[in-house]
């Protein structure tokens, strides 16, 4: 008997297992069910493969031939294609921004001071206060201790880390 040729009762039977499995492993993919929902999935396969041995040998070895060739690009496409979908989209969460220190307002204006020089208004050990163009600044010395009044000149600033180094005079 081949599988066209199977009581109305068995191939639906086969069929409903194999919609099932395929529901439970996509739902397992949409809600943290910690393996429940997969185990429910294979447990479907694996009813769908009864049914199928319940026809016949031919019929059973099929669907166990279709389920391990199907589960695993089902799977595959699952999960590359349903973030991109209306429902992954509300489900999944969103790639992070870029990092560019736009939540530090201030960190655009110490950037525009790499190159400037000024003098160490205390002592820098490594962290201290600078005063460049008349402002003061929170900075610390890249590798040596700073005395206050030294001049200094800053190496980088990112975000509110604005790190300087002694300038030889």
């Amino acid at each position: 008997m081949m599988l066209a040729e199977l009581p109305v009762s068995d191939a639906w039977m086969i069929v409903a297992c194999l919609i099932a499995g395929a529901v439970c492993f996509l739902l397992e993919i949409c809600t943290p069910s910690f393996g429940v929902l997969a185990f429910l999935g294979l447990a479907s396969l694996a009813g769908a493969a009864v049914f199928g041995f319940r026809v016949n040998m031919f019929a059973g070895m099929m669907v166990i031939l279709g389920c391990l060739l199907v589960t695993p690009v089902y799977l595959y496409v699952l999960v590359r294609l349903l973030p991109n979908t209306p429902l992954g989209r509300r489900l999944f969460l969103r790639a992070a921004p870029a990092a560019d220190n736009t939540a530090v307002p201030e960190s655009a204006a110490l950037a525009a001071l790499v190159g400037k020089t000024g003098t160490a208004e205390s002592l820098l050990r490594p962290s201290g206060v600078i005063r460049i163009d008349g402002k003061r600044y929170d900075a610390r010395a890249e590798h040596e201790m700073i005395e206050k009044g030294a001049a200094i000149r800053v190496l980088r600033a990112g975000g509110t880390d604005v790190v300087v180094t002694r300038v030889e005079s």
